[in-house]
């Protein structure tokens, strides 16, 4: 009789059921070559789990297998219901019970046809051991090991035998699993455990063996089709190197290793056949093999069922395994031979699973939010998931086998590049992005890689795993929307949704001119010298706008985004100005930490739309762009990337230390085409008067003539010399004064010159300034001027113009156009950022405090409950000012404001309102009264001024800031801020700069954590960002990737979101335009999470936005601590707890420093009030580590001690004691007495 051909097949199979006893991908794959070819029903098993999953849909029926998700491994119950239902053929699949050698038993006592190898083959090759016998029989050569199942002291001996590192393997094993690598024999019993149980689980068979690991090797295996009569078919080999934990992770056939030669491959095609042959097998198999890089193979198994990367062995030939294999497994006889069958495609595939590569391969599951699958000209999918599908957690991670496949190497490599850029699976973490980072590598593609590749190459981890952004972005609007407030602005729930909102933000732009959008500028660019020379030899006034940052500095936080700044920048650079301050100060910080934007970014697009006016930044000399010292590396490495994207840098330090400006004036003065502008801080007080300020004048010269390597007098004809009054206290005639004191001693010297209009008198003080010889002023778009920053640049051209017959050059109609547009832009800011005190302070010439400080501070003190006490603290500003005189500009604003806040709080809790007036009392009595004339009791009195200070103001009073400008405070000072210990301070104070006691800062260390923490390599920027503010670069960096570029949302929607059925076009980053609809906010369900739907272009999306906290916060559910129980550590203000240094059962002794917590960016160290254990830890941080704070209220228990049982009886150790029977001190060694 006639061999059964696939047409006879055909003709049985039509309308008779096949059932896939398997899920997910194999499923949906196997039922698609049933229903196509032959015309029969596809059924599926399905748990209770799988039953509505998408491969679900491909199947024509499902057998429910009930609610236990491991029910797939119940053959018997499966080949029971498939009788019932009139199955004629099982196919198994991968994975599960494919090779558990039981299911071809009970088919066939069934009358059911089991597509797969038979009982007897699987037990000859799919038992690795028995699979080894046969090989070695065959001569073909195996991984040295064991001839059988091991115990650990069979295990030892072999090692002992062919040396380390093994590996223990399951017998019966496959995929990967139950594999585990030895490297030393202490590992072995662990590793036996783990693995044997790993086997039992997952194949039912525990029994393990051993072979030597193989490092440095290729992974290549040969697929082989047999039929029933002996026809065997061997395929191209396919090459699986690319593996993680013993598991494969892509597939290419033909393999792109070089080391694959003709001869080679022909001598696997022939041992897979030999193999096969001498079994009697039939069906789907693989053979695969170690490859040395000399191209010696090693057997290592044989997979008896059908493997998960078939689909290239398909792609490669034109052909459909799993009609063969289900046609072969009826009778019929195998179509294919050498003859008829040539390879045409190369093939690659790669496995797309729900895992974190970054998190070594980590599983996920959860909601698919977003599933866009990738198509076109050689591209094959098959998945198991859609768009709102819940992937479960009860099986492997595998969601999708994605093929690409071409002629040549190279084409198939840009299809996979295409597809992974066009495969969108939203809601989980992937491998997508991992393999966009493998198909780069020079060496994969080349093929010289080995299965060690992934490991050795940690790079290929270094990626961001990004949805498209204007996907994040409407991610971002719809969060705002469901709270009704922008949590990413650092303004606390600043409105609700019910809060009546401004309404959408349409701007009116007035067209631009051609002509004055070609008219060049007049300043030189590029030349230092000839931009100087020019200012000097010109007749007419000179501005700076300071619009975009000091003015919103000073009355909006910061918080003018890049976005508005595109608005009003183009008509800004055809208004005539000498420059544009858009950089430097507070505004590096918050473009971070409320704008969620990459500064230097934000500084290259000022350059692209505003390219015509010279633009500027602020340096905190020391401080750099932070509010404390900074290495000269580090400043350096910043001053780099300044000077590659402002021209004109202007560095303050609030104690006039010229040496503090040293490092940034090298870096400037390097640069042909930057200014440096050295800026002296102004005060009108005691001692600050113009002699003062001509020695600073003097000093700062004979710096910059240092740095330049000529005089002084030849160094003030390369420089601007600023003169910085952020308090905007001096009044017009002291400006008058000084002027014309620099301009007579030094006549070359240009002179810029700041003022904040705080106490009303900014136009009269400018107008003195300029009429005696400043060349150029701060001025600003007269819609931004509000309380705190410059004034009105229209109001003062015509005080200068019209009163003291000065000449301006100033486009005063482009001046309005911009005026017009920031009018409009301004309500927004208003409303959701403007300081809660507002107004001119002409009280600001007692108190000193600059610019927006003056209300951030005062408003700070309201809103920690201490508004009764404000009046109170800005005396004692006023006073303090008297004793310890420096300039209240940053960082000494903070210094003193919270040298203020704590002393009036501190004196409150102690006695009372009654208390804090005797506090400011002594303090008055102090600076009116002559030292000699002070009572005995005022000079006790006074020691309790500074007892309460922080460690920022010991250190301004150690010279750790710099050289104070009217030198160091009497001593009574060092003994009421450092108490006992007021020797020593004064012993260890210094007047060198800071910058000589700081070692620079580890530039390789710091890119290498900065790398661990984002897990990829920073870009230039970012490496600066964070190495100037670490916790706010990474929270900007990571908001991006979450979110996207927050400049492409329009004003209104950053503040205010959108209400439900309201729309809003955008464009991303890319200037792509989309459209995105607000359809439904739910009600917060019992996790507090609201479900929030809507329409991105055409898509519809859901995303949960989390509203109510699982835990209520606020004072209810904080433990606070008891302030009668010393046990009991508390922290001491509201603030961030930044790191905590004790954990549970740690020996602290009093004094010693347990906690520290960040109040108003200083630092403020918490002691342990007695010796002591520490009970129980009840929030923890660590700064250094994860660039983390923790936020706590004051008062808020954090660290409970115990009593220590006893202490060292030694008065110079006294270390508490904590073993009852201790016979010596764990600290001193002293020996204890018996009790």
């Amino acid at each position: 009789m006639a061999n059964k051909t696939f047409k006879d097949v055909q003709e049985y199979l039509r309308g008779k059921k096949i059932l896939v006893a398997n899920r997910g991908i194999p499923a949906r794959r196997i039922c698609r070559s049933i229903r196509e070819h032959f015309d029969a029903i596809a059924a599926m098993t399905a748990t209770d789990v799988d039953k509505t999953a998408p491969s679900a849909a491909t199947a024509q029926e499902l057998i429910l297998l009930g609610s236990d998700p491991r029910a797939y491994l119940d053959i018997d119950t499966i080949v029971t219901l498939a009788k019932q239902e009139g199955v004629v053929g099982i196919h198994p699949g991968w994975g599960f019970a494919s090779e558990d050698s039981r299911f071809p038993a009970l088919c066939r006592k069934a009358g059911i046809v089991f597509i797969g190898a038979s009982e007897e083959a699987m037990n000859l090759l799919g038992n690795k051991v028995q699979a080894r016998a046969v090989a070695k029989r065959l001569g073909i050569p195996v991984v040295p090991g064991s001839d059988g199942a091991v115990d650990v002291p069979t295990a030892r001996k072999i090692i002992q035998e062919i040396g380390l590192p093994i590996m223990l393997k399951a017998e019966g094993g496959g995929g990967g699993r139950g594999i585990f690598a030895v490297h030393n024999e202490e590992e072995l019993e662990d590793a036996f455990f783990k693995a044997s149980t790993m086997a039992q689980a997952s194949f039912g068979n525990p029994n393990l063996f051993v072979e030597k690991f193989l490092t440095d090797v290729h992974h290549i295996e040969i697929q082989v089709l047999a039929d029933h009569y002996g026809n065997v078919f061997a395929f191209d080999e396919r090459d699986c190197t690319v593996q993680r934990n013993n598991q494969k992770l892509m597939e290419v056939t033909p393999s792109p290793w070089k080391g694959v030669t003709r001869d080679l491959r022909e001598k696997l095609k022939d041992y897979a056949r030999r193999l096969v042959s001498a079994v009697g097998y039939h069906s789907l198999a693989t053979v695969e093999f170690l490859v040395t890089s000399d191209g010696t193979p090693y057997l290592i198994e044989v997979n008896t069922r059908l493997q998960v990367e078939h689909g290239i062995t398909e792609c490669r030939y034109g052909i459909d395994l799993v009609e063969e294999q289900i046609a072969i497994a009826f009778g019929a006889e195998l179509r294919y031979s050498e003859k008829t069958l040539r390879p045409s495609y190369t093939a690659m595939q790669v496995r797309i699973n729900l895992e974190n590569p970054q998190n070594n391969f980590e599983p996920n599951s959860g909601r698919i939010t977003r599933y866009v699958s990738p198509g076109g000209p050689g591209v094959r999918l098959d998945s198991n998931l859609s768009a709102g599908y819940e992937f479960p957690p009860n099986y492997d991670s595998a969601g999708s086998l994605l093929i690409a496949f071409a002629h040549d190497w190279e084409k198939t490599l840009g299809i996979m590049d295409r597809a992974l850029s066009e495969y969108i699976i939203g809601g989980v973490r992937t491998t997508i992005p991992f393999f966009k980072q493998v198909i780069k590598s020079p060496e994969f593609r080349s093929g010289e890689i080995t299965t060690n590749f992934v490991g050795n190459h940690p790079e290929l981890m270094y990626y961001e795993d990004l949805a498209p952004e204007a996907e994040r972005l409407a991610r971002l609007v719809a969060e705002i929307s469901a709270r009704g407030y922008n949590p990413y602005v650092s303004l606390g729930a600043y409105r609700s949704v019910d809060t009546p909102r401004l309404g959408a933000f349409n701007p009116v732009l007035p067209p631009i001119d051609g002509a004055k959008r070609r008219k060049p500028s007049p300043y030189p660019r590029g030349d230092r010298e000839a931009l100087l020379d020019f200012i000097r030899d010109s007749d007419y006034i000179h501005f700076t706008d300071t619009t975009p940052r000091d003015m919103t500095q000073s009355n909006t936080g910061n918080r003018m985004r890049l976005a508005e700044d595109r608005l009003i920048g183009p008509y800004m650079d055809n208004a005539g100005y000498f420059s544009i301050e858009n950089g430097g100060g507070a505004h590096f910080h918050v473009a971070m930490l409320a704008n969620m934007t990459y500064p230097f970014s934000e500084a290259q697009a000022w350059n692209h739309f505003a390219p015509k006016t010279l633009k500027q930044l602020l340096i905190r000399s020391t401080n750099v762009l932070g509010y404390k010292p900074q290495p000269r590396n580090l400043t350096q490495k910043t001053g780099e990337m300044v000077c590659d994207n402002y021209q004109i840098i202007r560095c303050f330090d609030f104690l006039n230390h010229a040496e503090n400006m040293r490092p940034f004036a090298e870096v400037v003065m390097n640069r042909r085409e930057c200014v440096f502008e050295p800026a002296i801080s102004l005060s009108w007080a005691k001692g600050f008067d113009v002699q003062h300020y001509l020695g600073v004048t003097e000093s700062l010269l004979a710096m910059m003539g240092s740095v330049m390597g000529v005089s002084a007098k030849e160094a003030s004809r390369h420089i601007i010399l600023g003169l910085k009054d952020m308090a905007g206290v001096c009044p017009p005639r002291f400006m008058t004064e000084l002027v014309k004191d620099i301009r007579k001693q030094w006549p070359e010297l240009v002179l810029h010159y700041h003022r904040h209009m705080t106490d009303g008198l900014f136009v009269p003080a400018c107008g003195a300034a300029a009429a005696a010889g400043c060349h150029i002023l701060d001025a600003a778009l007269g819609s931004s001027v509000r309380s705190y920053g410059q004034g009105d640049v229209q109001s003062l051209v015509a005080y200068l113009e019209g009163e003291l017959g000065l000449k301006t050059r100033l486009d005063l109609d482009a001046i309005r156009d911009a005026n017009f547009v920031c009018k409009q832009i301004m309500p927004y800011y208003d409303r959701y950022c403007s300081p809660y005190f507002r107004g001119v302070d002409y009280d600001v010439v007692r108190h000193g405090m600059p610019g927006g400080a003056t209300s951030s501070s005062q408003e700070g003190a309201m809103k920690q409950g201490h508004i009764h006490l404000l009046p109170y603290m800005l005396r004692f500003l006023e006073q303090t000012r008297q004793i310890v005189r420096y300039h209240d500009v940053t960082p000494g604003s903070q210094i003193t404001w919270n040298t203020a806040f704590l002393g009036v709080t501190a004196a409150y809790k102690r006695g009372g309102e009654e208390e804090v007036k005797y506090l400011l009392e002594v303090m008055q009595e102090v600076n009116r009264t002559p030292e000699k004339s002070l009572s005995p009791e005022m000079r006790h009195a006074r020691l309790s001024i500074y007892q309460d200070c922080n460690d920022a103001f010991r250190d301004l009073l150690l010279g750790k800031f710099g050289k104070l400008p009217l030198g160091f405070p009497p001593d009574w000072v060092y003994e009421s801020a450092f108490g006992s210990e007021w020797r020593k301070a004064i012993a260890s104070r210094t007047e060198v700069s800071p910058l000589e006691l700081l070692s620079d800062v580890d530039i390789d260390k710091e890119r290498e954590e900065c790398t661990r923490l984002l897990k990829r390599k920073p870009l230039s920027e970012e490496f600066i960002m964070y190495l100037n503010f670490p916790g706010d670069a990474l929270k900007t960096i990571q908001f991006q990737a979450r979110f996207g570029n927050p400049n492409c949302l329009p004003l209104n929607v950053w503040f205010e979101g959108l209400e439900v059925g309201q729309s809003v076009n955008f464009q991303d980053s890319g200037g792509k335009p989309h459209t995105l609809q607000i359809l439904h906010i739910s009600r917060p369900n019992e996790d507090g999470t609201s479900e929030v739907r809507y329409v991105l272009d055409s898509e519809f999306l859901n995303t949960g936005v989390q509203l109510v906290e699982p835990t209520q916060g606020g004072s209810k559910g904080v433990p606070m601590a008891d302030p009668n129980n010393i046990y009991q550590v508390p922290s001491p203000s509201n603030g961030d707890l930044w790191v905590m240094y004790v954990a549970p059962g740690d020996v602290v002794t009093k004094g010693e420093e347990i906690f520290n917590v960040s109040i108003m960016k200083q630092e403020k160290a918490v002691l342990s009030p007695v010796d002591g254990i520490v009970k129980r830890v009840l929030k923890t941080a660590d700064f250094k580590e994860n660039k983390k704070m923790v936020p706590v209220r004051e008062g808020e228990l954090l660290v409970e001690l115990a009593p220590a049982p006893r202490l060292c009886p030694n008065k110079a150790c006294h270390h508490p004691l904590t073993e009852p029977e201790a016979h010596f001190c764990p600290k001193c060694g002293m020996k204890l007495d018996e009790d």
